[in-house]
């Protein structure tokens, strides 16, 4: 029988793993688009 504290743990164990993949993932995809702009900047310098 799972008790309500076990539940309760691995909801936040699997809320911590989606926000380190969103948050993760957007601060990755905006450090691309900075670098992206930065090169189109350069290369029409």
């Amino acid at each position: 029988m799972i008790t309500k504290e076990e539940k309760e743990s691995k909801k936040t164990k699997l809320y911590r793993f989606w926000n380190f993949l969103i948050y993760g993932s957007s601060i990755a995809i905006g450090v691309f688009l900075v670098y992206l702009y930065s090169t189109y900047v350069f290369i029409n310098k």
